[in-house]
């Protein structure tokens, strides 16, 4: 019972964070777009995020985790393809 209850917690806290995560994709594409039609080029997100001062590294800090969460899921699901883990029953 106690592995059910786990298991959908986990599945709830990856749906949340795969949906965090096409938000802010989302999101980006389409600032980045709306910017192009207004002025014909693409923004300089560096110098856009320079300008607000120290909550700069607090944004970048946030984006790294975006991507490591990334990286660590699809890296956990390449690990489970190659090494399975056996089912043994109980």
């Amino acid at each position: 019972m106690g592995r059910d209850e786990s298991g959908s917690k986990s599945k709830n806290v990856i749906n949340f964070g795969w949906f965090v995560f096409i938000v802010w994709f989302c999101s980006n594409l389409l600032s980045q777009l709306a910017y192009i039609i207004a002025y014909g080029l693409p923004y300089d997100g560096i110098s856009m995020l320079k300008s607000l001062g120290p909550v700069y590294y607090v944004a970048i800090f946030i984006e790294v985790m975006m991507w490591l969460f990334l990286g660590g899921f699809i890296g956990k699901k390449l690990l489970n393809k190659i090494n399975p883990v056996p089912m043994t029953p109980a």
